[in-house]
């Protein structure tokens, strides 16, 4: 018999994914009746991740691991609510992640590009600043640069979300724990005003970590520092799949499972609660590659993250836990046929081959010249794939810049071809290799997680949770009709975290 909870011990035996979190679960129902208000808040954000991502990143871990994923089981739980996300910016129906991530950051719909700053100049409040005066503490946890659009989103304003050393100047005065990549927006070697800002921070009482070995030994004793800034790459945190398969990346780089730890255990001992936007980035840019093997290994990586923060959760379930996207990107799919005449379970188990994401074979194929038996070779190793005939001449001819080798112009680039072929081997297709405008799926857990049932605007978001910390701050706003007399940011021609 299904108990009160929604958590029936049948459901349970057939749900391994839960398993670990069974009393997690438990203690946040009891914590969530209506009109509870929660002490913390944690907000989770796989980026880029299509709602179709979610079944396939589920029978992928099944293939992979023996069991689903953890946030496609929450889905199966009349105690868990459920929800879509409209995430329209305000000049396209298409979000970007400054965009995206600005709505929940000061509950303000803006242009593409922009980062909590109406089309006027106005500038925004950011969530992380309201927090802050309100007592609660505040920290950002990123596979990407930890100045990127999404963390950024949270606690920086700027008309340019480019411009990454100007937030990396912002975080110091309203937020405690920066977890990421991005250690070139810090160091003074890099950044065009030669300013250490590592040091600025290390004089504001920031303990400084730069790899996971002093990651993982600054929390040991059971209370990490209380002001924490560990920046573990140049630029973004490799893929999942790629740290996956080098044991140098394992050593240096800690999984975001193991950041969102710390950041935890720095955080839980806020007096009055804090705000924890943890961000699965580099799903939306293995989207952008349309590269299912690095999307689904960084999906589970970002599902194990979801773990760490319930098992938080069942010692303090004072916590809301939020956990949605902010756009889809290429939306990939298996195609029926696929499913009819060859199965899906081959196809995952073909994906599981894959060595290195498409990030790592590309360059190599660029240091090769993209010779044709290089290309075969390289392929062969990196995917466990063999190209057909066509196949290999459509993916070498694009490599050496050749266009009209797609009727799509969206995939007419080296990664959309060899997507297209790699996907005749998985099952898996693309649309393209940009954001879509779907709603994303939205879960929430815990105490307040009712203020996000249903059909939700993205600024609501923000509404909630600074009404959670006593707060009844609001932005000001801008019509989409008076927006138009102002121009759009310059787009970049190409995302500069290629």
């Amino acid at each position: 018999m299904r108990s009160s909870t929604g958590f029936g011990r049948r459901s349970f035996l057939r749900t391994a994914a839960l398993a670990p979190v069974a009393g997690s679960l438990e203690v946040l129902h009891a914590a969530a009746k209506p009109g509870a208000q929660p002490k913390n808040i944690v907000f989770m954000v796989a980026d880029g991740m299509s709602p179709s991502v979610l079944p396939l990143a589920d029978y992928f871990s099944r293939q992979v691991r023996g069991k689903g994923l953890l946030w496609r089981a929450l889905m199966e739980r009349d105690d868990v609510t459920h929800g879509l996300m409209d995430m329209a910016s305000l000049d396209s129906a298409t979000t970007d992640s400054s965009a995206a991530s600005s709505s929940w950051g000061s509950g303000v719909r803006i242009f593409n590009g922009a980062l909590n700053v109406l089309p006027d100049g106005t500038m925004l409040t950011p969530v992380a600043t309201i927090a802050r005066e309100q007592g609660r503490r505040v920290g950002l946890v990123t596979t990407t640069t930890v100045t990127h659009a999404t963390p950024a989103g949270f606690a920086a304003a700027d008309r340019s979300r480019g411009n990454e050393e100007s937030i990396a100047e912002q975080y110091i005065k309203n937020v405690d724990v920066i977890l990421g990549g991005g250690v070139r927006y810090f160091d003074g070697s890099s950044r065009k005003d030669k300013r250490d800002l590592i040091a600025q921070y290390k004089q504001a009482g920031f303990t400084y970590v730069a790899n996971r070995a002093e990651l993982l030994q600054c929390s040991q004793n059971g209370k990490a520092p209380a002001k924490l800034l560990g920046l573990f790459t140049r630029g973004m945190l490799p893929y999942t799949l790629d740290r996956r398969n080098n044991a140098s990346l394992r050593e240096s780089v800690p999984a975001l499972a193991e950041m969102t730890s710390v950041a935890l255990e720095s955080l839980r001992h806020s007096p009055k609660g804090f705000l924890l936007q943890v961000e699965g980035g580099r799903v939306d840019h293995a989207a952008h590659n349309n590269d299912a093997a690095a999307q689904l290994w960084d999906q589970i990586a970002f599902d194990e993250a979801i773990e760490t923060v319930l098992k938080f959760a069942e010692k303090n379930p004072e916590t809301l836990i939020v956990i949605t996207a902010d756009h889809g990107n290429g939306n990939p799919a298996i195609g029926g046929n696929w499913a009819r005449f060859r199965g899906e379970s081959n196809g995952f188990r073909v994906l599981a081959r894959a060595q290195c994401s498409f990030e790592e074979l590309l360059a190599k194929l660029g240091r090769d010249k993209a010779a044709p038996a290089a290309i075969q070779e390289a392929v062969r190793e990196a995917l466990g794939i063999e190209l057909t005939k066509d196949e290999l001449d459509a993916v070498s001819a694009s490599v050496g810049g050749k266009k009209g080798l797609s009727l799509n112009s969206r995939l007419d680039k080296p990664v959309g071809i060899l997507g297209e072929a790699v996907g005749n081997h998985t099952g898996i297709g693309w649309v393209s290799t940009d954001h879509t405008s779907d709603y994303t799926l939205l879960t929430a857990l815990g105490p307040g997680r009712e203020r996000f049932a249903g059909y939700v605007r993205n600024t609501k978001c923000f509404e909630n949770m600074v009404d959670f910390m006593g707060s009844r701050f609001r932005n000001p706003t801008m019509t989409r009709e008076a927006a138009r007399a102002f121009p759009r940011p310059a787009a970049e021609a190409v995302p500069h975290w290629v």
